[in-house]
């Protein structure tokens, strides 16, 4: 995860700053946040505001299929940059750094096979981003 412009490792989920209790008391599914709600949800809502990051990602899996085996589906970059930047927000809860990947309405291409998709920020979307735009739309070329 890139924060700022400073490399670190975060846990996948993010947990709020305020939960309280043990990281088992935590039952939230916080992984994704969906950008058109992350700033006004409770769990979102400060790391939108605060911390936001970018998590490189050499692409990303949507499966297919009601049983197993489900077909795997993979993404990756379609154009001179082979790293992905998903809009990220970051979380510190007792010192553990967390995070949440942004999603969005998906595209054309990803469409046929998932309705949401990742945010994946362009070279000027990065700025914006992590410099607390409140656009919803990115990631949307």
């Amino acid at each position: 995860m890139l924060l700022g412009q400073e490399l670190t490792c975060s846990r996948w989920g993010l947990i709020p700053s305020w939960h309280k209790g043990d990281l088992k008391d935590w039952r939230a599914s916080t992984i994704n946040a969906r950008i058109e709600e992350a700033a006004t949800k409770p769990s979102f809502r400060r790391a939108w505001r605060y911390s936001r990051c970018l998590i490189p990602a050499g692409g990303y899996y949507e499966w297919t299929g009601t049983k197993s085996p489900k077909q795997p589906h993979f993404f990756a970059s379609t154009d001179n940059e082979e790293t992905l930047w998903f809009a990220g927000l970051l979380s510190v809860w007792n010192d553990l750094r967390t995070c949440a990947i942004l999603t969005r309405a998906a595209n054309d291409t990803v469409t046929p096979i998932h309705e949401r998709m990742p945010v994946i920020l362009d070279s000027a979307e990065r700025e914006d981003w992590l410099s607390g735009s409140d656009q919803t739309d990115l990631g949307a070329a």
